[in-house]
């Protein structure tokens, strides 16, 4: 009965009710999309740390962690393959060279880390290979007289093997995309013009188009007209394991891009044979074996890592927690920060929930009044009075949970683009386009703490009724 008179009561002013009910509507909305695109975000940076950069689990000589020198290579490297392929728990491995080098071109140079891979090998624990840009090559499937490299756009911009051209095709492309005939017609004159930098493009760009222009068509333009020198090629230098330095020039097969600019600047890839006689390397020599675990859950990865070092106590056995102590974090307390978001929101409209059930009370004085005088209880007067509040404060968190739900599940398929802030967010290992979506087990945490909001919301509304003497209150008009 007290349940009854409780609903009926929070819609005897349907304009107040509703007020409130589109306030938290629209608070658990926001609540929950940004929960939802956060977590996005996380899983997204989990799986590149994993699927892309370090495998879930890292084995190195310790002596190579401490200043990377290619003497300190993993041994014995024989019984601990053996042993990886006889363990269910790995479902691939792949062993690398990794050499520290100065790479160079005709115009630039910059430091780098050449990776010595099997191709085959690598693709089973990395996904960098879907990750080649758009017409710039392969990863080693094409054929050329001299050794390959796979370098990152980051890195090609470095080494100016990127370069910028309004070539015809770029000048159909750019109709195509319907920009206006007068600003094609200002282009002519930096037209067939290389640019060996983006910097130095933007600038022409900039003395050609005005500012609209340059706002709404510039991205486009820069994107557009951007290229790889064909058959560019790097000469690497570095110190070879006897001591000496070492060069070898390598003809670039393939430009890729990840969201974490970082691992792209520093990462370079070549095949392993083509690295051994010049870096003085051996066949049997690696520097790093990264394996990817037929279980997801850290725990199981956890207790492989132990069993590991028990087996192998002379190598360094690091897990991607270890390895990306930022996205470790961020795995472990994401659940907490959803609920510090959501409970800030809740704690902001619980002002408004008391304010409304104060109106609330005060305008039913002499009902309240009535009813403990021909018996109400004063546990059951603030039942009615918790209840009305967590009726109306669900109602208002279930429409929102509802519509949260259903922009999470568009924008999931879709992705949100932020690419104007893209190189921001990849200079911090962050995907400039995200995909939001949430665990179920989320809007179960957020109706219990609608439940306790509106049971505390409750208290002060149901104290101020508790104090009503019920001689007093029926004389109220």
């Amino acid at each position: 009965m007290i349940a009854s008179i409780s609903w009926k009561n929070v819609w005897r002013n349907k304009t107040r009710s509703a007020v409130v009910i589109v306030a938290v509507t629209l608070g658990t909305v926001a609540g929950v999309f940004v929960a939802g695109l956060m977590n996005g975000w996380v899983a997204q940076r989990i799986n590149a740390t994993i699927y892309t950069e370090m495998g879930h689990l890292k084995i190195q000589n310790p002596n190579f962690l401490v200043n990377e020198e290619t003497q300190y290579s993993i041994k014995p490297i024989k019984d601990l393959t053996a042993y990886l392929d006889n363990a269910e728990e790995v479902d691939a491995y792949s062993k690398r060279s990794k050499i520290m080098a100065v790479a160079a071109t005709a115009r630039a140079n910059t430091g780098i880390m050449l990776k010595g891979i099997n191709v085959e090998n690598e693709k089973q624990v990395s996904d960098v290979y879907t990750k080649l840009m758009p017409n710039a090559g392969t990863f080693f499937e094409s054929k050329s007289r001299f050794p390959q490299v796979v370098i990152s756009n980051k890195t090609a911009e470095m080494l100016r093997i990127k370069n910028y051209r309004i070539s015809e095709k770029v000048m159909d492309s750019l109709k195509i995309l319907e920009i206006p005939q007068d600003g094609m017609a200002k282009l002519e004159s930096i037209a067939n013009k290389r640019f060996i930098t983006k910097k130095k493009f933007e600038t022409a760009i900039n003395e050609t188009w005005t500012k609209s222009e340059i706002e709404s068509y510039a991205p486009v333009l820069i994107k557009t007209a951007a290229y790889f020198q064909p058959r560019a090629k790097i000469t690497f230098s570095f110190t070879r394991t006897n001591g000496e330095i070492g060069y070898q020039t390598f003809q670039v097969c393939g430009v890729f891009k990840t969201a974490n600019t970082m691992f792209d600047q520093m990462s370079a890839f070549v095949k392993n044979e083509d690295l051994y006689a010049v870096a003085g390397l051996n066949a049997n020599q690696f520097h790093e074996i990264s394996i990817v675990t037929k279980s997801t859950d850290f725990k199981d990865i956890k207790a492989f890592q132990s069993k590991l070092s028990k087996a192998f106590p002379e190598q360094n056995f690091m897990t991607w927690k270890e390895l990306a102590p930022d996205a470790g974090m961020l795995s472990d307390f994401m659940q907490i920060y959803y609920y510090i978001i959501m409970g800030i929101i809740f704690f902001a409209l619980a002002f408004g929930i008391i304010n409304t059930m104060l109106m609330a009370i005060l305008e039913r004085i002499k009902e309240l009044g009535m009813l403990m005088a021909i018996g109400m209880k004063k546990l059951q007067v603030f039942a009615m009075i918790m209840l009305e509040t967590v009726f109306l404060t669900l109602t208002g968190s279930f429409i929102g949970m509802l519509i949260g739900g259903v922009l999470i599940s568009i924008t999931s398929k879709t992705g949100l683009n932020f690419s104007s802030v893209e190189e921001g967010f990849e200079a911090i290992g962050w995907s400039a386009i995200v995909y939001p979506n949430i665990e179920l087990s989320f809007f179960f945490g957020v109706t219990i703490l609608v439940i306790i909001v509106a049971i505390l919301s409750s208290i002060i509304p149901a104290r101020k009724a508790l104090k009503l003497k019920p001689i007093e209150a029926l004389r109220i008009e």
